[in-house]
This record gives structure tokens, sequence and C-alpha cells, in this order.
């Protein structure tokens, strides 16, 4: 609370004035290539005014707070927000979502909680270029911006009013750092020949995360036991990461030699019905309801996700008789059916099964025969 409030002061004494944000696509009238790049991205869209499922949690954590979190979770996808103090969905600025003149207005990084750690100077352009003269704007160099703590305020880690932890993207990144040395920027901001994208490739790009998990089967044909070994060799963090939103499954099926479905690991909910080949961190209430939002959560029910460069192994007993081929999927789903449903969003795009991995075998034989 105090080192809030420190900076709250620190920027009202400043005297950043409303008057001085610059829209993306102001910016974009000089860095057009940029600035399409960017309109694409997520951080684009992070507002409730482009992002339904941040709309709904968002709506939804008002009405059951009696407003208590209007100005939480605006601090990061609308993180203007916290330069003028001004939480209005509605405000020019807050429309913006996670925009140019944010990023490349933090002179200086003092913490990892919020965006609310990153302070805002709106009269200099900062960026990992030289300084130079003779701009359009003041221009200051700042050698942070290839480095995992530019990322780290908004993308490390949240907990909620009962400490339970929402997030933790930072720790699990720290451990890779550890393994490879390999900062955020190694993957999420690449470049296009020779020039930095501001894409931010994540989760709802196609082709991520495809490709992020390696998956072998074997299976015994004495004890018709089918094992499959998960590795996660693409990511920087667990999959999934971020919201507990998030979820990873398996989906087992199993077929006769008429191609007719025998056996599968779940049918409808795979929470309910395999929980095993659950990777998530679900998060309950004190009775045990699960899942619920995070400022309803007390505990956390379940948590399997998978770490980087660890192997997880899943075994699956099969009918003794009758099964010809097996195929195994693992998917990705941005939020579990049921809050979809709730929150009444059927946007294509938040409701799809993306399939990170995939292999089909016959009993044996080899794996993708």
């Amino acid at each position: 609370m105090y080192r809030s409030f420190v900076f709250i002061l620190s920027l009202t004494l400043a005297g950043i004035s409303q008057e001085e944000f610059k829209s993306a696509e102001s910016c974009g009238d000089c860095h057009h290539d940029i600035y399409q790049q960017w309109q694409s991205s997520m951080h684009a869209r992070s507002t409730t005014q482009k992002d339904p499922l941040f709309q709904g949690m968002y709506n939804l954590a008002i009405a059951e707070t009696d407003g208590m979190l209007t100005g939480k979770c605006i601090v990061c996808h609308s993180p203007m927000a916290t330069v003028f103090q001004e939480n209005d969905r509605e405000a020019i600025f807050n429309q913006d979502g996670i925009t140019c003149q944010f990023c490349h207005g933090a002179a200086e990084i003092v913490a990892h909680h919020s965006a609310r750690d990153m302070k805002i100077d709106l009269t200099t352009i900062y960026s990992d270029q030289p300084e130079l003269e003779n701009t359009a704007h003041p221009v200051a160099h700042r050698d942070y911006f290839f480095r995992s703590e530019f990322c780290l305020p908004c993308h490390a880690e949240m907990k909620n009013p009962v400490e339970i932890e929402v997030c933790s993207t930072g720790n699990e990144w720290r451990e890779y750092l550890k393994q490879t040395g390999k900062n955020c920027q190694d993957c999420h901001l690449l470049k296009q020949d020779g020039k930095v994208s501001h894409l931010f490739p994540g989760s709802h790009q196609t082709d991520i995360p495809s490709g992020a998990v390696e998956m072998e089967l074997a299976y015994n044909t004495d004890t018709q036991e089918l094992m499959i070994s998960l590795t996660n060799t693409g990511a920087g963090h667990a999959i999934p990461t971020g919201t507990p939103l998030r979820m990873v499954y398996l989906k087992i099926t199993a077929f006769d030699s008429s191609e007719k479905i025998i056996w599968q690991n779940w049918r409808e909910n795979p929470v309910t019905e395999d929980r095993g080949g659950v990777f998530m961190r679900l998060l309950g209430d004190n009775q045990g309801n699960a899942p619920v939002p995070p400022w309803k959560a007390s505990q956390i029910i379940y948590e399997q996700r998978l770490l980087p460069g660890k192997l997880v192994n899943k075994r699956y007993l099969l009918p003794e008789q009758g099964v010809y081929e097996v195929e195994v999927k693992l998917i990705y789903r941005f939020a579990p059916k049921a809050v979809l449903d709730r929150l009444g969003i059927t946007d294509p795009h938040l409701n799809s099964e993306r399939i990170l991995a995939q292999q089909s075998m016959r009993p044996g034989s080899e794996a993708g025969e």
C-alpha cells in the first residue's frame, strides 16, 4: 500500500496531463509498419472493447465485488489508467490497450507487481536505441527493453486478496532462465528483416503454442496400458501460464477395426471425468467449488501444468479387447467451456480447441504408424 501511494504521488508531482496522451494511431503516422503489427497483437486488443473474455470477467468481477475491483484488472490491460489515475473504460487513452506511449514512456521500472511499477514520462520516447538529436521527439536509451524485467511488471505474478497465487509466469520463467539464459523477448519480441516485430506472438496466434510440447506414446500389450510422455520443449514458462482460466488436456480415443469409438478418457468434461489428464491451475472456494474466479478463490484445488523441460508421464488402462488404433490429442483452450457459456461468449476464436500435439498408434506397432 505504501509503495503504491508513493508511486501515485510521484505521478501527481510530475504533472502529467491527459492532453499529453498520443494514440498508437498517431504514432503510426511515422511508424506505419510497427503500428500495423501492434494493431494485430493482443497488446492492442487487451481492452474490454476488444477482448470479449476480459470484458466478461471484468464485468463479473465488478458485479460480484460491488465495484471493488474496478481499478484492479484495468491496470495492466489498459495501463494508461495508471498514468492518469482514471479507470473509466471509455476514456480514449484506456481504449488503446497496451499502447506505444506507455511502453516507450517507461523511464524507470521499480518492481514487478503491476503496470504501476513502471514510472512513465510522456515527454520522451524510451527504447533500446542510442539517444538521438534532431528527432521528431526526444529519444532516450534504456537497456531493459530486451530483458525480461521490462515485461514482468504485468506478466510476473498476481495474488488475490487472500494471497492465493493466481499468476506465476515470472517464477516459471526464472527457472527457465537458469537453464537457458533466455529472456521473454527471445520468443515474444522477434525480428523480421532485421527489424524488431511488434506482433508479440503468444497463445492467441494461430501457430503458437503448437509444437511447444513433444509427445511420445508407448503401449504395453500384456497389460493394455498406454503411456503418454509429454515434455514442454518450446516455452520458457508453464503451459498453460497466465490467467488460471487457460487449460490444456488430453483427449484419448480408442477405435476398433471398423473405426468405431470403443473407449475415451472423457466424453463431456475433462475436469470432472479425467482430472489427471488436465493441465491447469484450478481455483476453488471454501466449499470446494471449482473453477471459481480469482476474487472468490480461497484455495488451489488442483495444480498440474507442463513446466519448461520437465517430463510428465501419464498412464491409461485401455479395454482388453477390440482396440485397433488409439488417437491422442493434447488440446489447449483459453477457458473452460462452462465459463465461456456463463459469460455468454460465442466468439469462435475463444471457443476453439487448439491442438498442441497429436499422435496415433496401433497396439503392438510403433507410435505414428
